[in-house]
């Protein structure tokens, strides 16, 4: 039996961490974008 646990933490970031936080999730969503758009691509050629 295993049980799932989360937590919620509330951050007051200042003006240059938030800047940083835009860039890298930003970045970030690129990427995942990236990846998911080359995973359809390869299933749509192979068709597995």
């Amino acid at each position: 039996m295993s049980a799932n646990k989360a937590y919620k933490y509330r951050i007051y970031p200042n003006a240059n961490q938030k800047k940083y936080f835009s860039k890298v999730f930003g970045c970030v969503r690129f990427l995942y974008n990236k990846m998911l758009s080359d995973k359809k691509d390869y299933y749509e050629k192979n068709k597995q």
